[in-house]
């Protein structure tokens, strides 16, 4: 089983998207992925290393984080007249419904690796 560190699924994310600005690459990046990993563990109760992430959970850490470098485009106003992620070519507007959608995907992905449930009782 092939694990990837968080640079590495960078790197995947950033060869997807065909035209990230250059302030969403390098270090940036990388943090976003970080950030798609604590979502990753804070939802299925898993602890995640972001320098070996296992395969199971690349497809949905990465689609999180695609969801956030489109988010972030569309937020930051960057000018791109479209986005190409693999053969899916995006023209401006269409940014923010697919970035919701991939998310959706995301959390889709992680439901079926599991997530954790919490059950509370309370005392009168």
């Amino acid at each position: 089983m092939a694990t990837l560190t968080d640079a590495e699924t960078g790197s995947m994310v950033y060869n997807l998207i065909e035209s990230i600005p250059t302030n969403l690459s390098g270090t940036t990046l990388v943090f976003l992925v970080d950030q798609s990993v604590y979502t990753a563990n804070n939802y299925t109760g898993n602890n995640i290393s972001v320098n070996a992430i296992p395969e199971a959970y690349q497809p949905a850490i990465v689609n999180l984080t695609i969801s956030q470098v489109l988010g972030q485009m569309e937020a930051q106003g960057l000018g791109t007249r479209s986005v190409q992620i693999g053969e899916l070519s995006l023209t401006k507007g269409m940014q923010e419904g697919t970035s919701n959608s991939y998310k959706q995907l995301a959390y889709n992905q992680l439901n079926d690796l599991g997530h954790k449930t919490s059950y509370y009782q309370t005392f009168r």
